[in-house]
């Protein structure tokens, strides 16, 4: 008894529940006795096609009724009025009740934080949330034009503005490994770590290394040697507040902090962009500013030896291929003239 009565419970449970399983059952038993009804009955124009007697009890159940069907017979009539009917709307309300609560299920799912998109690649995933600074940032990066159309947030407060557009992922804690794989980390194209501590910062720019070893991390901290050992040992290229020199630029300079201001936001007239010289040539740094003048861009920065390595003008004379170049441009040069760049420095250099 106990055994039958824990297998009641369980099936109970399941039908109140409305689960797949059970909804598909209900549909195939009535179907099936409905069709055996019918064959009684003598109806033969709505049990002879399969095709057709699931055309009739598909427009039976969502009341559209086109009238080119209906039963013959007294008996077929009766069973209609009283079982296939009812039963037609019954299981019909049923099925938009399962679709409605699995989509409502879902949009709430989303809205609160629960989503899941570990199966989205190539996403922005900003990890930490500040109301005013992160909504300038999706800002800046949607400005940028770097393709940057599938951006996932990752918090742990509900009390936050969502971007239009954006994906939003809530977890207990940051560093969690499944809250990262939730927030696409594994497959992402770039990250953006900015917490509430620098602790929680450098620990969850360990875990992304975890996951993923070669997607670029921008983290921001407060304190340079924290900054300095997560370069090292997290890989990733730290930012730290730069308030204090910029105050004395200003203060030496009148209007240099609205120009660094400036230069680091998309939002702007123009701002810093970067790009990597490809092949195993070299190039004269004096042609690659002549280049980048040619299509209304202006050659800021040098980088040939790694992140730490950044030469200003006067350039060295020769720039190795896998240069990284910064130059200031109103937008991101396109690929396809990048592309031309490219071709015109390679030529430079053969002739």
């Amino acid at each position: 008894m106990p055994v039958i009565q824990r297998i009641y419970s369980k099936f109970y449970e399941h039908l109140v529940e409305l689960r797949l399983w059970v909804l598909f059952s209900l549909i195939g038993a009535y179907l099936l006795i409905s069709w055996l009804l019918f064959v009684w009955a003598g109806e033969t124009d709505l049990v002879s096609d399969p095709v057709v007697f699931l055309y009739f009890a598909s427009t039976t159940a969502s009341t559209v009724g086109y009238g080119d069907l209906s039963p013959a017979t007294e008996a077929g009539r009766l069973i209609s009025a009283l079982w296939f009917v009812p039963g037609a709307l019954l299981i019909f309300t049923a099925v938009l009740s399962k679709l409605t609560s699995s989509l409502v299920q879902g949009i709430r799912r989303m809205v609160d934080g629960r989503g899941n998109f570990k199966s989205l690649t190539g996403a922005t995933v900003i990890i930490g949330y500040h109301r005013d600074r992160t909504e300038r940032m999706i800002t800046d990066l949607i400005a940028g034009r770097d393709n940057d159309t599938k951006i996932v947030l990752l918090a742990t407060s509900a009390d936050i503005t969502v971007p239009e557009g954006v994906r939003y992922v809530r977890g207990d804690r940051l560093d969690t490994l499944e809250t990262l794989k939730r927030a696409a980390v594994e497959h992402a194209e770039k990250i953006i770590v900015y917490t509430e501590s620098d602790a929680e910062t450098f620990n969850t720019c360990l875990a992304i290394r975890e996951l993923s070893g070669n997607v670029h991390v921008a983290a921001y901290f407060g304190d340079r040697d924290t900054a300095r050992r997560a370069t090292k040992l997290a890989h990733v290229e730290a930012v730290v507040s730069s308030a204090t020199e910029t105050l004395v630029r200003a203060a030496q300079d009148p209007g240099a902090s609205r120009v660094i201001m400036a230069l680091s936001s998309a939002t702007h007239n123009a701002t810093i962009y970067s790009g990597v010289l490809e092949g195993a040539r070299g190039y004269l740094a004096a042609e690659v500013e002549q280049q980048f003048l040619s299509v209304n861009a202006v050659l800021l920065a040098v980088s040939q030896n790694g992140a730490d390595d950044v030469s200003f003008k006067p350039f060295p004379r020769d720039l190795k291929g896998g240069t990284t170049v910064y130059y200031v441009a109103q937008q991101r040069l396109e690929p396809e003239t990048w592309s031309r760049l490219m071709e015109k420095l390679d030529a430079a250099v053969l002739a």
